[in-house]
């Protein structure tokens, strides 16, 4: 009990730091597996305005049943994964049985919105391929309280971000985005999502599914300012290391908060799922890095990590490396097995020695007089003898980051 408390807690700090003011936007988060359907609670803090009577549902890989799981949907045998993650919400947002039944999710955001203030709404849907009907009416209510109704009618809101008008979603096979922006009235603090129209004012198409209604799925749900800042992936610069060398380079960039990060293929890699692993492959490798950001949209960068056999001084020195305490390439050393004896000096910008070693065993930690190194590019010389007396010089750059 004390670790699940521990890991809601730092969960909700982290909500507490974020550019997507929706928290737990892919559903990963649950207090327990779904079993059943009607269970999008299990999603913490998400919930159904109008509970106990609509079903709004909940699915997660962690359900080994293969009824509630995903990629498998007990939903006349649906099977979809999820566009982000291992886990999706469930929704009729049509019933051809039930005129005008509707089901929602609503979710409180980390902080109010502010007066005058332009957001940008995201999220994306798929149709079910049971369906019998493919809809339009698919939209985002941002509101100042809570919508807690006793009826499973459609909501009578009108809500600031919509699909467009006779835009029928009917793919049942691709993820769809839907988004769009509005300058906020000021203190809206709860995101409801669904179909806020009438029968009668939807638009839509017959299909050939078996379900009567027409049951979307979610997933990847953002408000955000629109002017944060974005980043695209960065893969870092390409690297050399010698065959058969014990030492790794770090490939890749800072992590950022709210991006994730996959690389391919992970063979010599550290930790594919970080945004700057360690690389030591047996041969010459391109890699891709692929990240989502805060707000789920994807982007790829690769580099290529080459490994060669002209390294006949059994020198190396890394371009790159991060003394940000945690563990993973903090200290920039001279490696090699071939020197007798050797000089290792390095430089700012401005041509001030900030580091000099004459021992192979002491690197560089990135600080300079008691004081942390800025972030940047250093220039290093290297002078040295070779255990047959040849003489050697280098001369290179190494990046600093944090």
């Amino acid at each position: 009990m004390k670790k699940f408390i521990l890991i809601i807690f730092i969960f909700l700090i982290n909500w507490c730091y974020s550019q997507n003011l929706v928290p737990n936007p892919s559903f990963e988060y649950y207090t327990n597996c779904p079993n059943n359907l009607a269970q999008i609670e299990h999603a913490i803090p998400w919930f159904t305005p109008l509970h106990p009577l609509s079903t709004s549902d909940y699915f997660n890989s962690c359900d080994l049943t293969n009824d509630f799981s995903v990629p498998y949907q007990n939903i006349e045998g649906n099977f979809q994964y999820a566009h982000t993650g291992k886990a999706i919400s469930g929704l009729v947002l049509f019933d051809t049985l039930d005129p005008n039944y509707r089901e929602y999710i609503e979710v409180k955001l980390n902080e109010p919105l502010v007066t005058g203030n332009v957001y940008c709404v995201e999220f994306y849907v798929n149709l079910t391929i049971s369906s019998v009907k493919a809809i339009d009416a698919i939209g985002a209510y941002l509101s100042m309280d809570s919508i807690l109704l006793s009826t499973v009618t459609p909501l009578s809101y009108s809500p600031q971000v919509c699909n467009p008008t006779n835009n029928i979603i009917a793919d049942t096979i691709n993820w769809i985005k839907i988004s769009g922006s509005f300058i906020a009235s000021g203190g809206e603090q709860f995101l409801t999502i669904g179909n806020f129209k009438e029968d009668s004012f939807v638009n839509a198409i017959s299909l050939s599914g078996v379900l009567p209604s027409a049951y979307y799925l979610f997933d990847d749900i953002s408000v955000y300012p629109c002017d944060a800042p974005v980043f695209v992936a960065d893969a870092g610069s390409n690297q050399t290391i010698c065959i058969g060398a014990s030492d790794s380079v770090q490939i890749g960039s800072t992590p950022k908060n709210e991006y994730l990060y996959w690389w391919t293929p992970a063979t010599g890699l550290s930790d594919d799922s970080i945004a700057n692993p360690k690389a030591r492959p047996a041969v010459t490798t391109t890699y891709y890095l692929h990240q989502k950001d805060f707000k789920f949209d994807e982007t790829v960068d690769s580099v290529t990590v080459v490994v060669t056999s002209d390294c006949a001084d059994d020198i190396f020195i890394p371009n790159i490396f991060s003394p940000n305490n945690d563990g993973n390439n903090d200290v920039l050393y001279v490696r090699s097995h071939n020197l007798k004896d050797m000089k290792f000096c390095i430089y700012n910008r401005w041509g001030e020695m900030v580091f000099e070693s004459k021992d192979i065993n002491k690197g560089w930690d990135g600080r300079y007089k008691k004081g942390e190194c800025n972030t940047g590019v250093y220039v290093y010389y290297l002078t040295g003898t070779l255990k047959d007396g040849k003489q050697v010089f280098k001369k290179g750059d190494v990046t600093l980051v944090r």
